[in-house]
């Protein structure tokens, strides 16, 4: 069930309130955020998107307002990414992943949601981090079609390819990026 399913009201999904979760503590950029969220909920106003079914809506948010005593985290970047793509909003990675690969890999830039860079743009800290690995980590977690139609495209490299095709399932990185909402 997407999280995304808390901005409507379950029994009339024609009220929309764009706003954090009430049981999360929210963190990073709150302006794409926002921006990608009304996006999304247009989509979902004018049919191209379509909701869970209400039994699905009510149970999750059941859960979630039982348990308001659990602190959650909420990355207003990382929730933009995923809304992003549900929407339509962001490049779809199994058609354009050099775009989508150059909008997470950069800083943190909400112009770069219009217009992605050319090349990504690092920040101070991310020579800490093996974006090689990621990169394919995140390849091996679309379908083998849309992997081939990436080099093809000319999108992904052959050892890019072959790489994605060789990682054991268990440790892909799902596209919409998920991470872990509650505090340690």
């Amino acid at each position: 069930m997407p999280e995304s399913v808390h901005f409507f009201w379950t029994e009339d999904p024609s009220l929309a309130v764009i706003n954090p979760p009430v049981d999360t503590a929210g963190f990073g950029a709150a302006f794409p955020y926002f921006d990608i969220i009304s996006q999304w909920v247009m989509n979902v106003f004018s049919g191209k998107t379509s909701l869970p079914e209400k039994e699905a809506m009510r149970k999750w948010c059941a859960e979630h307002m039982a348990s308001l005593h659990v602190k959650r985290f909420y990355d207003s970047w990382l929730e933009t990414i995923r809304i992003g793509l549900l929407s339509g909003f962001l490049p779809d990675p199994a058609r354009d992943f050099s775009r989508y690969w150059n909008i997470i890999s950069s800083m943190v830039k909400p112009a770069y949601l219009a217009t992605p860079p050319a090349f990504p743009e690092h920040g101070m800290m991310d020579s800490l981090f093996d974006f090689r690995i990621a990169r394919i980590r995140i390849l091996s977690g679309l379908r083998n079609d849309a992997l081939g139609y990436l080099l093809k495209k000319g999108d992904i490299t052959d050892a890019e390819y072959r790489a994605a095709l060789e990682i054991d399932p268990r440790q892909s990185i799902s596209v919409h990026l998920p991470y872990s909402q509650t505090y340690l």
